[in-house]
């Protein structure tokens, strides 16, 4: 009868010493870091979402809300679209409906009613590019002024950072082989553009340079990966000249890839709408996948980058000082 006492008293004792281990534990968790304006202090702030064009399906409406809150908390300048911007077959004109529904009813409160500067992706191809290209006539925010295009925009009264804006869907030699899926994509010159783009670098005195496009040069993930054609064309140029970052989206999720040896930095934030499973490989810094958007905060001699979930919360961040 001792001996069951015993037993009995020494298991009450063990799972008392368990619990209190436990709420000690729950007690130093860190909390998830909520992004405001609090994260960056004075700075030049600016959103990007990519693959976003649902409809408002998909999670692309809770992203556009929880942007909303992001953008008027860091007070965000602009918004950059790294393309796939109506899914799935782009759109046929500038009147067609998708320009309601997929953009102007689900990014319309008033911290999101800021200057657009999106590329187009694979997906706008099967439409009509050149109708998002004239979209930009009509609408005060819409900044899609041509393929490619580059802009400048002022950090502070010394320093400014350089954008560019590519057309890669063009580069990819698969899809010049399907006229059916992509009608437009002959037309295009592609060669014309890098050597837009070595013009481009080669003449930019601007501290910052960032450039944007849809496809990855660099991904692990194993729904798209590497682009070939990008590795190919446009890395050589970005490492020549010194960019310090590539932007894009394509493959649905969030990753930071950096190649040992190299300057730029790879970022992959097309989590927008519909993310996708993740992987890694030898470049992967950091890759995950959730329903997101990007804040990027320029200063005069740093750059922060960060993701962020539905809650507002900080995913993943990242910051680089300038050399």
């Amino acid at each position: 009868m001792k001996k069951k006492i015993f037993k009995s008293i020494w298991v009450v004792l063990a799972f008392l010493i368990i619990s209190c281990t436990n709420q000690k534990e729950a007690k130093t968790e860190k909390p998830i870091p909520l992004v405001t304006s609090k994260t960056f202090g004075k700075a030049l702030n600016f959103l990007i979402v990519s693959d976003w064009g649902w409809n408002g399906f998909y999670h692309q409406q809770e992203v556009a809300d929880q942007m909303a809150k992001t953008a008027d908390s860091v007070d965000a300048k602009f918004i950059v679209s790294c393309g796939d911007n109506f899914q799935i077959n782009g759109i046929a004109s500038t009147q067609d409906p998708l320009w309601i529904s997929s953009f102007e009813n689900v990014y319309k409160t008033p911290s999101l009613l800021v200057d657009w500067y999106p590329v187009l992706g694979n997906h706008d191809y099967h439409g009509s590019p050149q109708a998002e290209i004239d979209y930009s006539k009509i609408s005060r925010r819409w900044r899609l002024t041509d393929h490619y295009y580059t802009i400048v925009k002022r950090v502070n009264d010394s320093v400014s950072a350089r954008l560019i804006f590519l057309d890669t869907s063009p580069m990819v030699e698969a899809y010049h082989k399907n006229p059916n899926l992509f009608p437009e994509i002959a037309k295009q010159d592609t060669a014309k553009e890098i050597r837009w783009l070595k013009d481009v670098l080669s003449n930019a005195k601007e501290q910052w340079i960032l450039v944007f496009g849809h496809h990855p040069v660099f991904s692990a993930s194993k729904t798209h990966g590497n682009t070939k054609e990008m590795i190919e064309r446009v890395e050589p140029l970005l490492e020549k000249y010194h960019a310090q970052f590539y932007f894009c989206g394509h493959d649905h999720d969030l990753q930071h890839l950096h190649k040992p040896g190299q300057s730029v930095d790879y970022i992959v934030t097309g989590a927008g709408g519909e993310p996708r499973p993740f992987s890694s490989d030898s470049l992967t810094v950091f890759s995950g996948s959730e329903p997101s958007f990007s804040v990027v905060s320029l200063k005069s001699d740093s750059i922060y980058v960060c993701f962020v979930g539905l809650k507002g919360t900080m995913i993943y961040n990242f910051s680089k000082s300038y050399k």
